[in-house]
């Protein structure tokens, strides 16, 4: 197999030109991604263990699967451990998992997808150390506190490829999924740390080779930084490519996926061709916001997806689980059934964790859990399956402005992502249908309304296309340091979309701890006449063409331990009115910029500030074109908006969070309403002629002059209304 090299010099840089995936890799992807129900079979097997593997019953599973709905099944092959469900030349199985069971499977029309852990293997670690990722004093690198990181540019490389080539041709499975793809500081987004990477004498050796130089075991520059992150990915794209070619020569049809596929490439740096051939985009997600972010980023990438979600929890709180893989402790299925609803409604797939014992037993209760899950999927599916969104409102990721700043020194966390995830939660809590978007891929003409989160450092093709966007009668929100930073993460003296703002930087707010706004009477909307609250760095600008909509205000002092109104209140009650606008809005052309200095969406994300996200929805509301469709609802219903062959057919979905917030165990469905939906004509292609429901009590429609009224007594866990 010949090896090959990426260099990474930007955002831009690495990225081969376009080509189209094979028709057999396309028609294969569409298919299975017509199918919603999967599950992921977790199973470690310790070598401590009693009868370890001893009581697989492949019959027994197929039978459960099939009595509970499942649709795919996405078994292990070789999992972190090292231990393996299937009998690969060279290593030990305790018990051939894959073969008959992936028989069985196909007897009863089930697509099978094999696991296979690529990055991570106690076993031939400890057969072949001299493979092992190690750090710069040669000690073995451990992830997740338990396994061994295998180096992707040691011979483990080729072993995995012969490993793969070994199953795929044994049982030529529909579909094959890569987890911990990756190296100790290139797996997701992996570290800007250079002291993270491998040291193991393949690494160094590359490196060498590659730059002239040693590896360094620290630096604070960024351009440093950036280099040794995508040396390490340099390791991880090399392993994916080949992989994804010694599959595709066994089957040209084979759906491929990774954990990450899809969400993680512009930050990681995949590159086009190969993203061009993974069939299958891929993430998990268990806490119900996190679920809803992922599919709608997913979902508006145009691939099949699914949403991986554990089937256990250790920790569960109204609309949270909190686990791991293996917790042997059952989600409820009122949780589940949200989880799925979610996914489903933006036409994703929802892949279930099953978490077998290590000797292989399983229990009926696991599936009967996830029944109830799954069947409420199958009733919806075929309205579902296919659903492309209808563009209306998008908030707006700019990957390129994280990677800015993310080899900066100090920087954790993906800074921008979550800007962009308080600006859903926003949203989502507002009963507002909207598209989560990377700049990648944004056509900023479908929409109608934009929001741009703390895009620091953008392409000036982004500012020039949101130019246009406004200049045709678009909405866009903006906020914090959006444009405010160069290509290297270093803050300009102003804006690079100065114009566009209709305002300019003056300084940023001597307090950190807390800032304050006084909302306009036009922006109130009805919200108490008290400011609202703002945890953070505010920046402080000067109105050139724009107007003021809410003023900053300061505290009166900064707290110290001898300065505070309330011992228990970490920063001081507001004072100081300034006259300084804090959310601005320019008219450019037919639309409109509204501004807001403060990072909006940071401070919900972490927060869930109330007052926050409703100045964030009405802004919506009141400056935008319109919507395409308005939802009066009580609070906890998600409204995802859709439709299929070619706009004949629209699917409204209304979940209700409500039965996710229910943790007692029991099954609880809570009907809630009434609810009013208002669709204007010009969102259909023709006259809309008969509306059928699913899950919705007590519907009447009626078709008007301008609009599709409906209305709805009360809907249960996940209304679809489907409008023909």
């Amino acid at each position: 197999m010949k090896r090959r090299e990426f260099l990474w010099g930007g955002a831009a840089a690495g990225i081969a030109p376009h080509l189209a995936a094979e028709p057999s890799i396309a028609k294969a992807s569409t298919e299975l991604g017509r199918k919603l129900i999967a599950v992921h079979t977790m199973v470690d097997m310790p070598e401590w263990s009693r009868d370890v593997g001893k009581k697989w019953n492949a019959q027994a599973f197929i039978r459960d699967c099939k009595q509970t709905g499942v649709e795919i099944i996405e078994l292990k092959t070789k999992n972190a451990m090292g231990d393996a469900a299937f009998p690969f030349k060279g290593r030990p199985c305790r018990g051939d998992w894959t073969t008959q069971t992936r028989e069985l499977a196909r007897r009863e029309g089930m697509p099978f997808i094999a696991y296979y852990n690529v990055g991570l293997d106690n076993w031939m670690a400890r057969q072949r150390p001299e493979w092992r990722c190690v750090d710069p004093a040669g000690k073995e690198k451990i992830a997740f506190g338990a396994y061994n990181w295998m180096c992707l540019r040691s011979p483990w490389r080729d072993h995995v490829l012969a490993e793969l080539r070994q199953v795929a041709e044994a049982i030529r499975p529909e579909g094959f999924w890569f987890d911990i793809l990756g190296a100790p500081n290139a797996y997701g987004v992996g570290s800007f740390d250079p002291g993270q990477a491998c040291f193991c004498p393949h690494c160094r050796a590359a490196y060498r080779k590659a730059f002239g130089e040693e590896p360094p075991l620290a630096s604070d520059d960024p351009a440093v930084r950036m280099r040794v992150n995508r040396f390490g990915n340099r390791a991880r794209i090399e392993m994916l490519r080949d992989a994804v070619n010694v599959l595709l020569s066994i089957d040209p049809a084979m759906v491929i996926g990774y954990n990450g596929a899809g969400m993680r490439d512009l930050l990681d740096g995949t590159p086009r061709d190969i993203q061009d051939h993974i069939g299958l985009h891929s993430t998990e997600a268990k806490p119900h916001r996190s679920i809803s972010f992922t599919a709608k980023s997913m979902w508006a990438m145009g691939k099949p997806y699914q949403v991986h979600s554990y089937g256990g929890f250790m920790r569960l709180q109204p609309g949270t689980a909190q686990g791991t893989w293996s917790a042997w402790n059952l989600i409820p299925s009122s949780y589940m059934q949200v989880s799925a609803a979610i996914a489903t409604a933006h036409g994703g797939r929802i892949s279930a964790g099953i978490n077998p014992l290590p000797d292989g037993s399983f229990y009926p209760g696991e599936f009967r859990n996830l029944e109830p899950t799954f069947r409420a999927v199958r009733e919806r599916e075929a309205w579902l399956a296919g659903l492309e969104s209808v563009p209306d409102v998008a908030v707006v990721y700019d990957p390129v402005s994280e990677l800015s700043l993310l080899p900066l020194p100090g920087r954790r966390g993906l800074r921008v992502q979550e800007e962009a995830g308080g600006l859903h939660n926003a949203l989502l809590d507002s009963g507002i249908h909207f598209d989560v978007v990377d700049t990648a891929r944004l056509k900023p003409s479908k929409y109608r309304t934009l929001l741009v989160g703390d895009a620091v450092a953008p392409s000036p093709a982004l500012g020039e296309a949101l130019r246009a966007f406004v200049s045709a009668g678009g909405l866009l929100i903006v906020t914090h340091e959006t444009s405010l930073r160069d290509a290297g993460g270093k803050r300009r003296e102003n804006f690079a979309w100065s114009d566009l703002l209709g305002v300019r930087l003056t300084g940023v707010s001597p307090f950190k701890e807390a800032n304050y706004g006084w909302l306009s009477e036009e922006l109130r909307d009805g919200a108490p006449e008290y400011p609202v609250l703002f945890l953070s760095e505010v920046l402080e600008v000067q109105c050139t063409t724009a107007r003021p909509l809410a003023e900053l205000v300061y505290p009166e002092d900064h707290r110290t331990k001898d300065r505070f109104t309330d011992g228990e209140t970490a920063y001081i009650h507001f004072k100081t009115f300034t006259g300084k606008p804090l959310v601005t809005m320019n008219r450019v052309g037919k639309g409109s910029v509204i501004y807001i200095s403060a990072p909006i969406g940071q401070q919900i994300a972490a927060r869930e500030d109330p007052w926050l996200k409703r100045l964030v929805a009405y802004a919506v509301r009141k400056y935008g074109p319109g919507l395409a469709v308005e939802v009066s609802a009580p609070p906890g219903i998600q409204v995802v908006f859709g439709q299929r062959d070619a706009g004949a057919t629209h699917v409204l979905s209304l979940v209700n969070l409500y039965t996710g917030l229910a943790a007692s165990g029991g099954s609880i469905k809570p009907q809630v309403g009434p609810v009013k939906v208002t669709i204007p004509l010009r969102v259909f292609a023709t006259r809309p002629k008969a509306v059928q429901a699913i899950d919705a009590q007590g519907m009447r429609w009626r078709v008007g002059q301008q609009a599709l009224d409906i209305d709805i007594a009360t809907v249960g866990h996940h209304a679809v209304l489907v409008i023909t």
